[in-house]
């Protein structure tokens, strides 16, 4: 029976648009339960909504940024850059706070499947890709609250990924260009890239020349670590010379002391990350009896990450002659060694500039999720060696049993009320007293700004050396301040060095009125206030 071309092709148009509507879905369900899992796991903060208020910008049309003072890790391409899309859209809109960092983690956790996916069978891939999708979609409360609560440079790692599946094989050619592209871009707007991805390139590049003896294996990782960073410095450098945005001072590196602490911490901080111990950092209302499952996936990761370290000791040790290994062979160590050195690289960041009682843990969410990945990796290789029968089927029970706990935990936590956000009530005060425009301390503007939807304007200050309040030199915009009539100033309590009643007494005398509203204090003059978009002798770090 011979088969019509036209109807074979139809057949495989419609199969291929039934895969793309069922994977479009499944993507489209893995974003709403990570965004119910970020709005319950914390109230959002003055880190991201400031990221808003820049994308804002950006979506206004000040694409370069001018006018503002933003850190080395500005955002600039990469959370700034959706919220700027998403302010186009929706307008200033509080709930982009959960569902950006929704969208990066799914992103994330797609190219991760990818990774895991390689060139194996239905099952095998099947088995690693069901482990990197619980072990992140049902993480912990301290992995949950930095992958999707605030999700803290999850779009540069995003990047970093991205780059790694384009560099899998020691080849140039348009992946090669496209991974240095999306480097070069990410530079822009966090640095942090380097030790994410640029500096784990150049390493994975020198041992791949290791491994095969050869300096042409990993010329073309080297090369592209190479051309990515100095691509990414002259852009940065060019924009900058054209009025793009001032930078701010840049995180301060610890002192050794603190460093040889943080390595220490290394170890502890990501055991809670991972589930091998729990209840230090909260538990977001989850019974500290599911939370200890979290174990088993702990421990899968940090085997992933000691089987990846130790193919990289043998490989370079032993050598490998280029042919006597399987093009698939190389792929499988080439991104092992990129996702251990990109964990690595993100840990160090952390030793260097972590400060005290946990300032900075957010770095290590980067290696949880590298590793991560490397576990699925692990698992999808291991699937086919189990002996078929019943020790298999126990290891899928096993499986399938822990993974419902997990979710177990996870619907416990979505179904507890939301963590309160203390700026409603705060918004709600200045809308009733009609006060529309204001100053007040960083952790108290911008949230309050977007909680508003923008109807009410809190511009940032900090305390100057002389006591007085000024505009915050860092993470503002000179149009925030300049020409600008202020009706009133809130401090928050609750943040050490936030605005004090000395500093605004300092600064404007004595206030006519003074209103407590929860955990924030307004001040309100008989006068309009003015702030200097540049304070006399700031200095911009």
């Amino acid at each position: 029976m011979n088969t019509s071309p036209r109807l074979v092709l139809k057949s495989s148009w419609a199969r291929s648009a039934l895969g793309m509507l069922a994977g479009s879905a499944l993507f489209a369900g893995l974003v709403a339960l990570l965004y119910a899992i970020s709005f319950h796991i914390a109230a959002g903060t003055s880190d991201k909504a400031t990221t808003l208020l820049v994308g804002q910008d950006v979506g206004s049309g000040n694409l370069l940024l001018h006018g503002w003072i933003l850190p080395p890790g500005n955002y600039w391409t990469s959370d700034v850059t959706l919220y700027a899309i998403g302010t186009r859209v929706f307008g200033l809109y509080q709930g982009m706070l959960y569902l950006e960092p929704a969208i990066i983690a799914a992103l994330a956790i797609v190219v991760g499947v990818l990774m895991v996916k390689e060139n194996r069978t239905l099952l095998s891939s099947l088995a690693g890709i069901l482990t990197l999708v619980v072990l992140l979609v049902f993480a912990t409360p301290p992995m949950a609250l930095w992958l999707v609560g605030n999700g803290f440079h999850i779009v540069t790692a995003l990047y970093a990924l991205v780059a790694f599946l384009l560099l899998k094989e020691s080849t140039f050619g348009w992946r090669w260009v496209l991974a240095v592209a999306v480097l070069a871009f990410g530079m822009l707007g966090d640095l942090e890239i380097v030790a994410f991805a640029i500096l784990p390139l150049f390493l994975a590049g020198i041992s791949a020349m290791l491994r095969r003896r050869s300096w042409r294996s990993g010329f073309s990782q080297v090369g592209a670590a190479i051309a990515s960073a100095v691509i990414g410095e002259f852009f940065l450098r060019s924009t900058l010379a054209f009025g793009a945005f001032r930078r701010g001072p840049s995180l301060p590196v610890a002192h050794l002391h603190q460093m040889a602490t943080n390595l220490g911490h290394v170890f502890t901080y990501s055991a809670e990350l991972l589930g091998v111990t729990n209840g230090r950092f909260g538990t977001a209302g989850i019974p500290i009896g599911l939370l200890g499952v979290h174990v088993v996936g702990g421990l899968l990761t940090i085997f992933g990450l000691i089987a990846a370290l130790g193919s990289v000791v043998v490989g370079v040790i032993r050598g490998t002659s280029g042919g006597d290994s399987r093009e698939s062979d190389q792929e499988t160590w080439r991104i092992d060694d990129l996702l251990l050195f990109g964990a690595f690289g993100s840990a160090a960041l952390f030793v260097v500039l972590a400060g005290a009682n946990g300032l900075g843990i957010h770095f290590l969410s980067i290696p949880v999720l590298f590793a991560s990945i490397l576990a699925g990796r692990v698992v999808s290789r291991a699937w086919p060696r189990l002996p078929k029968g019943r020790i298999r089927q126990s290891v899928a029970m096993f499986g399938v049993a822990l993974s419902l706990v997990l979710a177990t935990g996870i619907a416990i936590e979505i179904s507890l009320p939301a963590p309160v956000q203390p700026a409603s009530a705060l918004v709600a005060f200045l809308e009733q007293h009609d006060l529309r425009n204001g100053i007040g301390g960083y952790w108290t503007a911008a949230i309050t700004t977007v909680e508003s939807r923008g109807q009410i304007t809190v511009r940032p200050v900090e305390v100057a050396p002389n006591g007085k309040l000024r505009r915050m030199m860092t993470q503002s915009s000179e149009r925030w301040y300049r020409d600008q009539h202020f009706q009133f100033v809130v401090g928050d309590t609750s943040h050490a060095g936030n605005v004090t009643n000395a500093a605004a007494r300092k600064t404007w005398g004595v206030p006519t009125h003074i209103f407590d509203v929860g955990q924030y204090r307004v001040y309100v003059w008989g006068k309009d206030l003015r702030v200097l978009a540049f304070p006399p002798g700031a200095k911009l770090g």
